[in-house]
């Protein structure tokens, strides 16, 4: 499970390009983060836009 941008950064840099599905995975979880973290609920900044795209990311791949 891909928990921060870092494990999301290794895994882009290690997946088999050949790989399509795991290509596609990725590409999605990516989406999932940075539109988080662009997009926090009002009110939230700084640490807390990066811990709710962290949640969110965790969520996408059924961890919460």
């Amino acid at each position: 499970m891909y928990k921060d941008l870092k494990s999301l950064a290794v895994a882009m840099i290690e997946v088999d390009l050949k790989d399509e599905p795991a290509v596609d995975k990725l590409r999605v979880l990516v989406g999932v983060y940075f539109d988080a973290l662009h997009d926090p609920p009002e009110g939230v900044i700084g640490v807390g836009a990066i811990t709710y795209a962290e949640y969110k990311l965790i969520e996408a791949q059924g961890g919460v």
